[in-house]
């Protein structure tokens, strides 16, 4: 057996070499922090109503880089203890690059399995047969690059057995300082994650000191070294000038964050997706198909379950063996009680390898061994197949999302890099948001009439049918073909900028002329209008021309403006998320001109200005429900850009008599080229006024 020594290195140093080469996209590049900056600030983290969300693993990795620069742990993301993320910006700030943790951290993990299935099997060769399992695992395929906490606790988990199980074979006077440094780990552990497996490590520990050393009081130091472990990754904590209390309550305000979350138990989710890799989604609660899965998982949980039966039965001791029987069956226990993550298996998947496969490993003849070995590889190399080797789907998802609602920053990350190396990122939001301005575009509906699921053909194709929503002169529809191109192992999109319009190009622009049109009257049987449009106010702010110490003070008044019907949070959504700091943002039509005292007292905030726009205006009525109007053309979230175009009838009159209501802004939006040339005329309407009703 022990010539299989090198072909199993061979194996396990060539799958490497090949997830390196795979993912050198991101393993080789440079963390970029006025990116990542920027979409955190624009994240559901910091403005509750954003489209421009971000990933726990780009949370992570902005909050590294932020940490290791000398912030305070607490200040954001503060129920999540600091560990991975301190170990993700020493990561960057050592080779510039965060994703390095995440290849550093599991391969670190496949060691440490290889170090702890050494001690339980004993022989070299078996110990490869799980390390190499492992390192072909599809959910640790996963893990070589994610920004994530789930591989750095399996590591930290790992070395705690490892160390606990080697406790007693050090001098005696030894024995309490090596305590002390497992507690250490266990508390490097807590600080990692909430640490909810911490007891039951403690326990496992307890457990294999009464079944072997007797010395139960080593539990002191372990517990002692856990303590001291997990405050000294709050030092710069203390540092900030806080206190013990201010600590203390922080621990308890994170427990009360996780206790007091909408998530609720996936019941049973941790056991479906061992042995069918299907899981149920935390928060749509929808069964799905977990692609790092492998058929390996079901086969090592049923052998567990009946090595679990014999050691119950057996009255010959093995206790490293039962200790981890134990420890993983209570972990899976836990997890089928809590909101689960496929993820959350990494830190337990090398116990379920060596356990699982201690039974093949142990009772059958060397030939059994190599083919059960062969064929899980087979499997596992199989399954992460799917997670090295993507169709470019993904990539075509997030392009349509991007385009959608117009995130310029993120649809930039996808583009190929020849084309950043013509255009800076900066110059690519300004242009996109000056066309969006020019062309009053306020949404775009995308719609894919294909899909990608080749994984191989280097250059392939998207159809969509491309629907652009503007604020005045309501829709037109286009059709375009997006390519997707694979890049140093990443698909990505070779940017033109007929992607966004066809025939859009850098040097042309659109222009729009509006003819507003009326929205009818609505007029009470004393011949008084009780709903009318009258002549109005448009307001707009500059995002990057404001006063950010009077802004608090500025969407208050903004918020009376509009009677409630844009609350501060949203307003301050609509010109600080996804905006571009010289150009314009509109934020909705009052029914005031620029005479009115609330609007004179509007204009001495720098960054506001003001544009002529029909109003809808109301009179109250005892007597009938005049109702309202509402935007039902696009998604408007956070502003009320009243146009009858726009606008229908949602309640009262207002909406069952809409179709005589209604009117139709005339105008024109062209493309044209730098000499003012005509490319394409997309829209071309007549005015058409609404009639009125009379009561």
């Amino acid at each position: 057996m022990r010539r299989l020594i090198i072909p199993l290195l061979i194996i396990l140093l060539s799958y490497l070499s090949a997830v390196i080469f795979v993912n050198r996209a991101l393993l080789f590049s440079t963390f970029d922090q006025s990116y990542w900056k920027n979409k955190y600030e624009q994240s559901q983290w910091k403005l509750p109503l954003s489209i421009r969300t971000i990933g726990d693993d780009g949370l992570y990795l902005f909050e590294g880089y932020r940490l290791i620069h000398g912030s305070d742990p607490t200040s954001s993301n503060a129920e999540m203890p600091p560990l991975g993320k301190y170990a993700i910006g020493l990561s960057i700030k050592m080779f510039g690059n965060g994703y390095i943790y995440g290849f550093l951290v599991t391969i670190s993990l496949v060691v440490a399995t290889y170090a702890l299935a050494k001690i339980l099997l004993k022989e070299t060769v078996l110990a490869l047969f799980v390390t190499v399992l492992l390192a072909t695992d599809p959910l640790i395929t996963n893990h070589y690059t994610l920004t994530m906490m789930d591989a750095l606790q399996g590591l930290l988990f790992v070395l705690f057995f490892i160390f606990v199980f080697t406790i007693q074979t050090i001098r005696q006077s030894h024995q309490i300082w090596y305590a002390g440094f497992s507690g250490l780990i266990l508390g490097l552990f807590s600080a990692t994650k909430l640490p909810v497996l911490a007891p039951i490590m403690i326990a496992s520990c307890g457990a294999y000191f009464i079944g072997t050393t007797k010395k139960v009081h080593l539990l002191i130091p372990i517990i002692i070294g856990a303590i001291i472990g997990y405050m000294l990754l709050y030092s710069q904590y203390f540092l900030h000038g806080h206190t013990l209390l201010d600590w203390i309550k922080i621990q308890k305000w994170m427990v009360s964050f996780y206790l007091h979350s909408n998530l609720t138990p996936t019941w049973g989710s941790a056991i479906s997706v061992l042995f069918t890799g299907m899981y149920q989604n935390i928060y749509s609660r929808i069964w799905l198909p977990a692609s790092e899965w492998s058929p390996v998982w079901g086969i090592l949980m049923f052998t567990s379950c009946t090595t679990l039966i014999a050691r119950v039965r057996s009255r010959i001791p093995n206790r490293q063996n039962d200790v981890l029987l134990a420890t993983l069956f209570a972990v899976i226990l836990l997890y089928t009680c809590i909101p689960f993550w496929t993820r959350y298996f990494v830190v337990i998947l090398p116990i379920l390898y060596i356990v699982g496969m201690n039974t093949f490993l142990t009772q059958l003849p060397n030939r059994a061994k190599i083919g059960i070995f062969s064929l899980f590889l087979t499997i596992n190399i199989g399954a992460s197949m799917h997670v090295l080797f993507q169709s470019p789907e993904a990539t075509a998802q997030q392009y349509i999302y991007n385009a959608e609602h117009l995130v310029f920053a993120d649809l930039y990350e996808d583009t190929t890099n020849a084309f950043k190396k013509s255009t800076s990122r900066q110059a690519f939001e300004q242009f996109g948001f000056t066309i969006l301005s020019q062309g009053e575009i306020e949404f775009i509906d995308i719609t894919p009439k294909t899909t990608l699921h080749d994984k191989w053909a280097s250059v392939q194709y998207l159809d969509v049918t491309a629907t652009y929503f503007t604020r005045r002169l309501g829709s037109f529809t286009l059709p375009m073909r997006i390519p997707f191109v694979r890049e140093d192992g990443r698909w990505r999109i070779p940017w033109d900028w007929s992607l966004l319009m066809p025939e859009l190009a850098s040097s042309s622009a659109l222009v729009t002329t509006v003819n507003e049109a009326k929205r009818g009257s609505i007029i009470d049987t004393d011949k008084k209008p009780l709903a009318m449009d009258i002549e109005g106010s448009m307001i707009w702010i500059t995002p990057g021309l404001t006063d950010t110490l009077k802004e608090e003070t500025l969407l208050t008044l903004l918020e009376k403006l509009f009677n409630g019907r844009i609350p501060k949070v949203a307003i301050h959504q609509r010109f600080i998320g996804n905006t571009f700091p010289s150009i314009a943002i509109p934020l909705g039509v009052v029914p005031y001109d620029t005479t009115n005292t609330y609007l004179r007292t509007l204009s001495t905030f720098p960054g506001i200005t003001f544009t002529k726009a029909l109003a809808r205006n109301y009179h109250l009525s005892d007597v009938v429900t005049v109702g309202t109007v509402g935007n039902t053309t696009y998604p408007e979230c956070c502003s009320y850009l009243y146009t009858t175009t726009a606008y229908t009838g949602t309640s009262g009159i207002e909406q069952t008599q809409n179709n005589t209501l209604k009117g139709i802004n005339g105008g024109t939006l062209q493309l044209i080229n730098k000499q003012g040339a005509i490319i394409k005329e997309y829209i071309n309407v007549t005015k058409q006024d609404g009639k009125n009703v009379q009561l």
